[in-house]
């Protein structure tokens, strides 16, 4: 515990240093072959917590509408990299990371009902459930970065969306580090490298005012092509945070090309 407390501050002074030592910005850097699993910790259709492992593997890069994007495919409770399957694919700009289109592969009593697409030419991102909730990139740890709720698309809609990004702070990390089970995986290590906090909120006009109640509260790492760690769920009417889900990064690698 005592080794894990010294990392959780070496890491959260790194990240409040980092401006100062030119790594104030952030943006992933994927590579085709690159993959990553997430253990999932969410409610259950009985109302119980359940775990699930999540995979995702940059198969490529494509051109939607003229733009380069990646090809980002979403396993869902399986870890293996096969294509086959019941599996999402986001197409993600490699300009500015919004998501263009969407494609499901949907299986109903055993049988595969085969695909369908959600196109977003505009670009989506934010807390929406339905896809990965990239935040707006780049993040920052020069100070809070508040963009104020603005309308913006979503997958097949608009929403009013809210993101608030800075420096990580030693709450968030604690979070991450002290995850309730080891079932799926230790989470992976920060390894000092900046730390990015990034809180998004989507809401809907209420008297003049835009009332969240969406929201997705992430931590990136500079050393990392994912988040390490993401709270996503409700807001109660009191304002309170109702987490619906929870997720940590247990694994990361690059394979060849397919």
């Amino acid at each position: 515990m005592r080794g894990r407390s010294s990392a959780v501050l070496l890491a959260l002074a790194v990240a409040l240093l980092a401006p100062s030592l030119g790594v104030a910005q952030y943006t992933p850097k994927w590579h085709v072959g690159d993959w990553w699993i997430v253990k999932v910790w969410e409610s259950s259709m009985g109302g119980d917590m359940q775990w699930l492992p999540n995979r995702y593997d940059v198969l490529g890069v494509e051109k939607v509408g003229g733009a380069d994007c990646f090809v980002l495919q979403e396993k869902i409770a399986d870890t293996t990299a096969s294509r086959d399957g019941v599996r999402n694919l986001f197409y993600v700009r490699t300009d500015n990371w919004r998501i263009v289109r969407m494609d499901m592969y949907l299986r109903q009593a055993g049988k595969l009902l085969g695909r369908r697409t959600f196109n977003c030419p505009e670009g989506a991102f934010g807390p929406t459930p339905l896809h990965p909730r990239l935040p707006l990139f780049p993040l920052d740890t020069a100070g809070v970065q508040d963009s104020t709720f603005r309308d913006c698309p979503a997958i097949s809609s608009w929403a009013s969306l809210r993101q608030f990004s800075g420096p990580a702070d030693s709450a968030l990390l604690n979070r991450y580090l002290n995850e309730p089970n080891p079932s799926g995986g230790r989470p992976v290590q920060p390894r000092g490298g900046a730390m990015f906090s990034v809180l998004s909120e989507m809401g809907a006009p209420r008297d003049s005012i835009v009332v969240p109640s969406v929201y997705s509260l992430q931590l990136w790492s500079r050393d990392y092509p994912w988040r390490l760690y993401e709270e996503q769920g409700q807001y109660a009417p009191d304002g309170t945070r109702q987490p619906r889900s929870r997720s940590w990064l247990v694994a990361r690698g690059r394979s060849g090309l397919r």
